[in-house]
């Protein structure tokens, strides 16, 4: 999927988050209109609200 981005493994293995707070993020981002999931749930596409955050 172009555009995608891969998260699993940075935010559980290099960030040591937990499972309750990747997902608790996940959802947070994508409440906001930040982000959208790819039907894999490894994938996510970030949106043009998410982007502006890192402008």
């Amino acid at each position: 999927m172009a555009g995608s981005t891969k998260i699993n493994y940075p935010m559980l293995y290099q960030d040591k988050a937990t499972p309750a707070e990747y997902w608790a993020g996940l959802e947070y981002a994508k409440d906001q209109g930040w982000l959208e999931y790819h039907e894999s749930g490894t994938f996510v596409r970030m949106l043009q609200p998410g982007k502006d955050l890192f402008a």
